[in-house]
């Protein structure tokens, strides 16, 4: 392969890797507030 589709490819797996990240981060907050504050119907049980 050439330089630039090295560079390429180099560059697709950064980006696929943070947008990865961010998801499980995201995830992972929302988990923590929902064990935090509960929905209401849970609540009520």
């Amino acid at each position: 392969m050439n330089q630039v589709t090295v560079e390429a490819l180099k560059v697709l797996g950064v980006g696929m890797g943070t947008v990865f990240t961010v998801l499980v981060l995201f995830y992972l907050i929302v988990k923590a507030l929902q064990m935090i504050f509960p929905p209401e119907d849970q609540a009520q049980n």
